[in-house]
């Protein structure tokens, strides 16, 4: 089912009712900064793991979690560097995705084999409006098919709605992502180049 939502001042009704399906189960196509994203609650074990089946991923693959803040964002992540809190501090919200070691607060289902995370803390209203509404993180991964271009709802609603609660249309989106970056060692790594600049990371 595809849900017109405006894509600066998200209906609230729309968030609200959005919200509630997933806090009990549902799983969305939502827009974000970049591309369109499966989402699901995080304290969804059944949902979460029916996104992986969904996107046929491994469970090598980094998730990720989207937090409305850094605050919010630190209780589920490992991070003692001071450097790459101040760069977080200036690049976020923004495109993209910081894998660091997941801490306890985290439940096994939401991190990979190597116990990591990502993060991700975005500047769409849409996701910010849920995350306000709900009282734990959204879990979500991009909806993207390698084998075609996924840009309007209409195709996402073609290949996955029957497997959805819904799809959150703000319309159709370039194929941009994230970039990518393990944060979980001593030394940044990037891992995709995406829209986001690391001319700047820390050592």
């Amino acid at each position: 089912m595809i849900i017109p939502v405006h894509p600066i001042n998200p209906q609230r009704r729309v968030l609200e009712e959005t919200a509630a399906e997933l806090m009990r189960g549902g799983i969305y196509i939502l827009p974000t900064d970049t591309v369109y994203a499966f989402a699901a609650a995080m304290d969804q074990k059944k949902a979460i793991e029916r996104i992986y089946f969904i996107k046929k991923m491994s469970e090598h693959k980094v998730i990720s979690v989207f937090c409305h803040d850094i605050s919010a964002a630190s209780k589920y992540i490992c991070m003692d560097n001071n450097s790459i809190f101040r760069w977080m501090k200036s690049h976020l919200p923004g495109p993209y995705t910081l894998v660091f070691k997941a801490s306890k607060n985290l439940p096994n289902y939401a991190v990979t084999k190597q116990k990591t995370v990502g993060i991700r803390i975005v500047t769409n209203p849409v996701i910010n409006g849920l995350l306000e509404i709900m009282k734990v993180p959204i879990v979500g991964t991009s909806a993207y098919n390698s084998e075609e271009s996924l840009t309007y709802p209409e195709d996402l609603e073609r290949l996955y709605g029957k497997q959805l609660t819904g799809i959150l249309d703000t319309g159709p989106v370039e194929n941009i992502f994230s970039t990518v970056i393990d944060l979980s060692n001593r030394h940044p790594n990037v891992i995709r180049q995406g829209i986001g600049e690391t001319f700047d990371l820390p050592e």
